[in-house]
């Protein structure tokens, strides 16, 4: 199934009638400024995480982009969600709060997300996987399914495939990209954001919520810098190339919701259909007006959409 988000002047877009959250009421449980930091030790390494929200039967977990820690994942997003089901977010081997050095796999980090989640005792999750998390997200569905009771991808697309392109190398390529410091404001907003008046404030805004965290005493962890930035490329390069891994799309027996922006320029819109029309149960929505980072533009609204997908 294919569904392109209309505009906002469509009386009839889906958008329109879809349950309004109350964000500025009751906050006792969008917690995601002032969460907890907890701490387990996963393969001798102490991996950091948070829930957020009421515990709930099957959790969600966030699985953030490249560079994205804890700290600057959209709260606005996250506390949407977590209005309906708990939400657990977590920093990868070697990201953020959390120890150890970031492989350079996308199996690596799939395989310890996998125990992260067994030594919380999660049997069993929702998962959002936006851009490289998105890639984890596809390699926990294939590989560990007993685990997924539903999947969201988000700014990605397979493995190398029939239909599959390559998009611009220097797409990431920039003045304030650099590894060796974190990205600035207005790299983000071109890689993220499409280049229109409307998108770019909402890119501005997403900005902002990013830095709404500053728990007292602990010290704030932002984009990735440093040699671990090298090696999250050289993974989302590895298993971009992977054929196999296409190839074992069709191993995911959960459902799934794909989505992206209408204009994508670092994994490609078009690779986002392409992996929907792999996958035995996939619904696609595409935005408009909206590129790689479609899920912070209007972070309620797709809340929203989750919320309707997972069964909420």
């Amino acid at each position: 199934m294919l569904c392109i988000i209309c505009s906002d002047q469509d009386s009839n877009c889906i958008l329109r009638r879809l349950p309004r959250y109350d964000i500025f009421g009751d906050r006792s449980n969008l917690s995601a400024q002032t969460a907890v930091t907890e701490f387990i030790c996963v393969n001798g390494t102490q991996i950091a995480y948070r829930k957020i929200g009421k515990p709930s039967e099957t959790p969600l977990v966030y699985i953030t982009h490249f560079r994205g820690s804890m700290d600057t994942t959209d709260p606005l997003l996250i506390n949407t969600i977590a209005q309906n089901r708990q939400v657990i977010i977590y920093d990868n081997v070697g990201i953020g709060h959390s120890d150890g050095t970031v492989p350079d796999s996308i199996e690596a980090m799939t395989d310890t997300t996998v125990d992260f989640l067994s030594a919380i005792n999660v049997t069993k999750a929702d998962i959002l996987g936006f851009s490289m998390g998105g890639y984890i997200a596809q390699a926990i569905g294939m590989d560990y399914p007993q685990l997924v009771n539903k999947l969201v991808l988000a700014g990605v697309g397979p493995g190398a495939g029939p239909d599959v392109f390559e998009t611009d190398r220097n797409a990431a390529q920039g003045p304030g990209g650099e590894p060796d410091r974190a990205p600035t404001e207005d790299y983000m907003l071109g890689v993220f954001f499409y280049p229109s008046n409307t998108s770019l404030a909402k890119g501005r805004g997403w900005w902002q919520r990013a830095f709404e965290r500053n728990v007292e005493g602990e010290e704030r962890k932002d984009f990735l810098v440093g040699v671990g930035v090298g090696a999250q490329g050289v993974a989302i390069g590895k298993f971009s190339a992977d054929s196999k891994r296409y190839e074992g799309l069709n191993r995911i027996d959960a459902p799934v919701l794909v989505t992206n922006g209408h204009t994508d320029r670092l994994m490609g819109t078009g690779n986002s259909f392409v992996l929907s029309q792999q996958l035995p149960s996939a619904k696609l929505i595409v935005f408009p007006d909206s590129a790689h980072g479609q899920l912070f533009e209007d972070p309620i609204e797709y809340g929203s959409l989750l919320d309707i997908f997972l069964g909420n």
